[in-house]
C-alpha cells in the first residue's frame, strides 16, 4: 500500500459523514461549494453566548506562515519537501508534544484554549468511562485495499473529529470577505496562526495569479468547509512526526507498516511476535469489523430512509 493511499484512508476517517472529497486543494486556484452539510450529533455545543468581538489583523508572522503554500505548519515551522510533499520525519531535537498530553497536542492542531475545554468537556460527557492508553497511542491493524497496520492517538483524533463536526453545524451567514472568514474561524475555535487559512492573504501568490479566486471563487465555501480541508493535513503532518519520534525512540518498528513494541518486548522480539500466522489472523478480524461496520451503516441508512417515509406521509396527510 503506498503512503499516499494509506493517508487519504486516514484523513477520511476524521472527516464528517457525508463530506465528499473536495475536488481540488487548498494550494489550487477554483474551489467547487461543499454539498449540503448535514446536522450532526455528539459535538460541542455551540456558544449562544454574545461573542467577543474579534479583530482580525494580519502580522507579518500570520503573512508568512498563510503565503508559505504549505511549506510552513503554524506549530511546527518550516517543513522539508520531498517531490513536492512535506517530509514528515523526526529530526533529533526537535520539539513536539507529548501524546499522552491531550490539551497540549490540540493546541498544536490548531484548537484554542477555550474550545479545548468545551471539546473536552463534550467528551468526557460522552465517554465517562473512557479507557483508553495512558500513553495517548495505541496501533490499529486496517484491511481495506491493502493491509497495513498504523499508529494511532485515539483520545486526540476523536476530539479533532468531534471538533470538525463541530464546525459544520454553525450555519450563520458569513460576510464573503477573507478577514470576515478568518474572524469566523477565530470565532469557531481556532488559533489564529490557523484560521488565516480560512481566507487568503492578498500577496499569496494564487490572489496574485487568480484574481477571481480572491474576490469570488474561494467564497463559494463555508470557512468551515475550508478549513476541514486543511486541519485535517496539517493534524497529519502533525501525526506523522509523533509517530516517527516512536521509531526514532525504539518505542515502534516498520514492516507492514507500524507496529509498537510492547511492554517488556525488545524490537527483535516485536518482530517475531508479527509472522505470517498473526498477520493472517489480523487480516481476518479486520474483515470481519470491516462488514459489520458495512452491515451497521446499512441498517442505519434504512432506518433514516423510514423515518423519511414516514415524516413525509406525515406532512402530506396535513396538508391534505
Amino acid at each position: 500500500m503506498s503512503d499516499t493511499d494509506g493517508q487519504r484512508e486516514r484523513e477520511d476517517q476524521l472527516k464528517p459523514q457525508n463530506h465528499p472529497e473536495r475536488e481540488d486543494h487548498p494550494e489550487r486556484e477554483h474551489y467547487l461549494e461543499r454539498e449540503n452539510q448535514p446536522k450532526q450529533e455528539n459535538y460541542p455545543e455551540r456558544n449562544t453566548e454574545v461573542n467577543e468581538a474579534i479583530n482580525f489583523e494580519w502580522t507579518p508572522e500570520l503573512v508568512k506562515i498563510a503565503t508559505s503554500r504549505g511549506t510552513i505548519h503554524p506549530s511546527i515551522g518550516p517543513l522539508e519537501l520531498y517531490s513536492g510533499f512535506p517530509k514528515c520525519e523526526y529530526r533529533p531535537g526537535m520539539t513536539l508534544p507529548d501524546p499522552a498530553d491531550t490539551r497540549e497536542c490540540l493546541r498544536w492542531a490548531g484548537l484554542s484554549d477555550k474550545k479545548i475545554s468545551e471539546v473536552e468537556q463534550k467528551f468526557n460527557e460522552l465517554h465517562p468511562d473512557y479507557k483508553g492508553p495512558s500513553c495517548g497511542y495505541d496501533e490499529k491493524f486496517q484491511y481495506h485495499a491493502h493491509a497495513y497496520n498504523e499508529i494511532t492517538f485515539p483520545k486526540i483524533e476523536e476530539m479533532l473529529h468531534m471538533f470538525i463536526q463541530g464546525m459544520h453545524e454553525d450555519l450563520d451567514e458569513v460576510e464573503e470577505s477573507h478577514k470576515a472568514y478568518i474572524e469566523k474561524g477565530i470565532q469557531l475555535g481556532l488559533r489564529p496562526e490557523f484560521a488565516i487559512f480560512c481566507g487568503v492573504h492578498k500577496d499569496d501568490s494564487r490572489a496574485i495569479e487568480n484574481p477571481y479566486l480572491f474576490e469570488r471563487d474561494w467564497f463559494w465555501m463555508s470557512p468551515a468547509s475550508i478549513m476541514t480541508d486543511t486541519l485535517i493535513p496539517l493534524w497529519m503532518n502533525l501525526k506523522e512526526f509523533m509517530a516517527t519520534k516512536l521509531l526514532y525512540e525504539g518505542k515502534a518498528w516498520s514492516g507492514y507498516g507500524r507496529w509498537l513494541v510492547h511492554d517488556g518486548e525488545t524490537i527483535d522480539q516485536a518482530k517475531a511476535r508479527v509472522d505470517d500466522r498473526e498477520l493472517q489472523r489480523l487480516k481476518e478480524q479486520a474483515i470481519k469489523e470491516n462488514e459489520e461496520k458495512l452491515e451497521c451503516s446499512k441498517e442505519r441508512k434504512a432506518k433514516e430512509h423510514e423515518e423519511d417515509l414516514a415524516k413525509w406521509a406525515e406532512e402530506d396527510r396535513q396538508e391534505a
